[in-house]
């Protein structure tokens, strides 16, 4: 949502240091769902495909919105690390979150999301990178190859912008499709904003009051695939649900987020077209909601 356009610096309210991650089973995951069953299949399906015993997580929850019933199917069910499904009476990813992360029973929480694929290097990646920040930004990458989901990759849509401070770039917030965060952070600025309904700039007001407590660091090489396979309509839709987001952090941060004129990094008729299509529907989002 490129909010580094407008410069926006967290005043700095403590610096809570966070320990060292040393294993997997440290983590729990969460993952919000509204009406994705074939997208928690294909995530389990890759999980267990891409993970040995020993790089699994503590514990994965599911948090269902009102009104779906998401289940586990049976084969991924073998006891290797519990999986729970609960479900949400509050409408909203941030709330499921929330409601996840406060029941969990692990020092660190990673958050994703049901139409994201698992790699085998997702959470070794955050066991590397693990230094004394309270939150840390993984890598996301498309898991298509048609011309949207390249276009996403090209426009680095999929990460957090960044500002670099003594040589080192860290980013300006975090994108909760792959973000591990300590939860005693957490519980410090009690989360989630539940006023935020709809999946668009919640992560990003959480990453913002996150870096008024502490550090957020990059974590590279923990990756996971996002699975863009609903189209131009989910498209057009993603960006007018941005757009709304941005008017929300406007307001609560006091910012011009009014969408800019996008230029696409890659120079092709189709990405041209896209990227206005982009700009046309954040700005609906915007102005309209």
């Amino acid at each position: 949502m490129f909010l580094s356009w407008h410069g926006y610096l967290p005043k700095k309210k403590d610096q809570m240091k966070a320990p060292r991650i040393k294993a997997a089973n440290e983590i729990s995951i969460i993952i919000p769902v509204k009406n994705n069953q074939q997208g928690v299949n294909l995530f389990f399906k890759s999980f267990f495909k891409t993970h040995k015993s020993e790089q699994f997580p503590s514990e994965i929850l599911i948090v269902d919105n009102p009104g779906f019933t998401t289940y586990i199917p049976p084969k991924f069910v073998n006891g290797s690390t519990e999986i729970r499904v609960m479900q949400c009476d509050t409408i909203g990813p941030a709330s499921a979150r929330n409601m996840g992360w406060r029941v969990a029973r692990s020092e660190w929480i990673l958050f994703t999301d049901s139409d994201c694929i698992p790699t085998s290097t997702w959470l070794t990646g955050y066991l590397e990178a693990s230094d004394e920040s309270i939150g840390y930004a993984g890598h996301i990458s498309s898991f298509g190859q048609d011309v949207i989901s390249r276009y996403y990759e090209s426009q680095r849509i999929l990460l957090p912008s960044c500002y670099s401070k003594e040589g080192t770039t860290y980013p300006d917030y975090l994108i909760t499709a792959n973000a591990l965060v300590w939860k005693k952070a957490l519980e410090e600025i009690g989360g989630f904003n539940d006023a935020i309904k709809i999946a668009a700039g919640e992560d990003i007001d959480l990453g913002f009051r996150l870096r008024e407590i502490g550090d957020l660091s990059f974590a590279p090489n923990s990756l996971v695939y996002h699975n863009f396979d609903d189209g131009l309509l989910g498209f057009i839709k993603r960006f007018k649900r941005y757009g709304k987001g941005n008017r929300t952090l406007s307001k609560i941060y006091s910012l011009n987020m009014r969408p800019r004129d996008i230029k696409p990094k890659e120079k092709t008729l189709t990405n041209s077209v896209l990227s206005y299509i982009q700009y046309l529907s954040l700005l609906w989002g915007y102005r309209f909601g």
